[in-house]
């Protein structure tokens, strides 16, 4: 008896220690959650984060929905996936990380994502 006691008080005990350090983010550092999503998961989520965030932050840009959902299933991805759970958090962050720097990453969507884009055409288009 003795000797579980003084088990569950060195387990409690190791337990309580300290905790480590939290780091502060990379303001371009992607959200930690992409390391356990494949390719094609994350960057559905991240196609997502853009579009919500031109739609929620750029006064001059909008993005396609219909585009967006077509790019997501050419990559494999349930559209509905991203309405929920773990790739909606993702996508969530992403939009998070753009409004770090409004005006730049609102050119930036345009101009990578726009009519000359070579990867989706027309995602993201002037209002």
């Amino acid at each position: 008896m003795t000797k579980t006691i003084l088990l569950a008080a060195g387990l409690l005990a190791s337990l309580m220690g300290p905790l480590p350090a939290e780091t502060p983010a990379d303001a371009d550092a992607a959200p930690p959650v992409e390391k356990t999503l494949d390719r094609s998961r994350n960057l559905a989520a991240k196609l997502a984060g853009l579009v919500g965030f031109a739609n929620t932050s750029c006064d001059d840009v909008k993005g396609d929905p219909d585009l967006l959902k077509a790019a997501v299933q050419r990559l494999g991805v349930p559209p509905e996936d991203l309405d929920r759970g773990e790739l909606y958090m993702v996508a969530t962050s992403y939009i998070e990380t753009y409004r770090k720097d409004v005006p730049a990453n609102c050119k930036r969507a345009l101009e990578t994502f726009g009519a000359s884009s070579a990867m989706v055409p027309n995602l993201i288009v002037k209002r």
